[in-house]
């Protein structure tokens, strides 16, 4: 009993973490998108970075994520 509550504690951080870099990686890829149809200005590179960096957040976020299933993984073997 205490195994599956823990199992299911432990699916619900993970879906967590996976709506997490989810968004981010969704919505950096829609800002870089959209600013590609806009024309040349300061604000179309200011959107655009902010698009690069919260892809970047969701990658890093993902590549932390991986590893604590790998180990979670790895503690239950």
């Amino acid at each position: 009993m205490v195994q599956s509550m823990d199992k299911e504690r432990a699916m619900g951080i993970i879906k967590h973490e996976k709506s997490i870099v989810d968004f981010f990686t969704g919505a950096g890829t829609g800002i870089i998108v959209s600013c590609l149809c806009s024309p040349d200005s300061l604000i179309r590179t200011t959107a655009i970075i902010v698009g690069i960096t919260m892809i970047g957040i969701g990658w890093y976020k993902k590549s932390k994520s991986d590893k604590k299933l790998v180990q979670y993984i790895k503690e239950h073997d």
